[in-house]
């Protein structure tokens, strides 16, 4: 797996992350902000580092 790859999974999984905090705690609460925060820079270091859509699909599919 090459770095890209392996960022998108985190940008991936990030944004699970997130979505679950919020379903779970409040969209408003500290914990979803801090996953939103996490999600971001996850978002932002595979967009640094050329991610395409397709490799979020992937990312998608196999994580």
């Amino acid at each position: 797996m090459t770095r890209k790859h392996e960022l998108a999974a985190v940008a991936v999984r990030a944004g699970r992350d997130m979505v679950r905090a919020a379903e779970t705690h409040g969209i408003n609460s500290t914990t979803a902000r801090l996953a939103a925060a996490v999600a971001d820079r996850a978002a932002r270091a595979a967009e640094a580092a050329g991610c395409t859509a397709a490799d979020y699909a992937h990312a998608r599919r196999t994580h």
